[in-house]
């Protein structure tokens, strides 16, 4: 009797049958990764960065800057419909720490504007600037389900969750941003007429982060000036004596 033998060459082995497995989910994970860590958006800060110290270096000829608006939608899981979202931050609207999740997502977004133009270390106007030039980092709305938990949330709120919440190294986001620990020693530019004791940020509006740089104080040094949250709807007429540097 002739025994035939089936041909095994085709079949998988236990081992590769694993191997293949923790290739397909490590895979998986590298996608999830990159799809949080959102990299485009970190270069397009990161660019924005380099060519404001390329700026300043070059003493203002160096060319236009490049650095582009952020549209950040902060969500408690539906989808922000009236801005061009860019990015996207997710706040867990059950826990206790709903409100302190969302004023996370802003303190990081106005922490990133401040890094991105130079800390106020560098000067990043024009030699024959004879303006204000600002700079609108980012525009942020707020989803539905944002909207329905919590409303608004008072100025006085925020800038407290900014001097207490710490940055890194111990240094909270108010100390990193304005140069200082208390709200009493906070001084709003006359540029952004923020009223801290009486302004909220109410999330049904879209907001504005800004900063910039005044070109008006010839023979003296350029003032590089803060980063502040402010409606998008009066952008144009706070603004209204300067110019944007950023693009949309």
């Amino acid at each position: 009797m002739v025994k035939v033998v089936g041909d095994k060459k085709g079949e998988l082995t236990t081992a590769q049958l694993v191997t293949i497995i923790i290739l397909i989910v490590s895979f998986i994970i590298i996608l999830f990764l990159i799809f949080r860590l959102n990299p485009g958006e970190q270069t397009n800060k990161e660019i924005c960065h380099n060519s404001v110290v390329l700026r300043a270096k070059s003493a203002g000829i160096s060319g236009p800057l490049d650095c582009r608006t952020n549209y950040l939608c902060i969500s408690g899981g539906d989808e922000c419909t009236e801005i061009p979202t860019t990015s996207k931050a997710d706040v867990n609207l059950n826990g206790e720490e709903s409100k302190d999740e969302v004023m996370e997502s802003i303190a990081k977004e106005m922490s990133d504007c401040w890094y991105m133009f130079g800390e106020g270390k560098v000067n990043y106007g024009t030699a024959e600037g004879t303006s204000v030039k600002y700079a609108l980092c980012s525009v942020i709305e707020f989803d539905e389900k944002v909207q329905e938990k919590i409303s608004e949330i008072s100025y006085v709120e925020f800038y407290d969750y900014l001097r207490k919440t710490q940055k890194e190294n111990s240094q909270s986001y108010l100390s990193y941003i304005y140069g200082v620990s208390d709200m009493s020693s906070l001084e709003i530019e006359s540029e952004f007429s923020v009223n801290i004791n009486q302004d909220k940020i109410k999330t049904s509006e879209r907001y504005s982060i800004i900063t910039g740089i005044d070109d008006n104080i010839s023979p003296f040094p350029d003032e590089v000036l803060k980063v502040y949250i402010i409606p998008t709807s009066e952008t144009s007429s706070r603004l209204d004596q300067g110019e944007f540097i950023t693009k949309a």
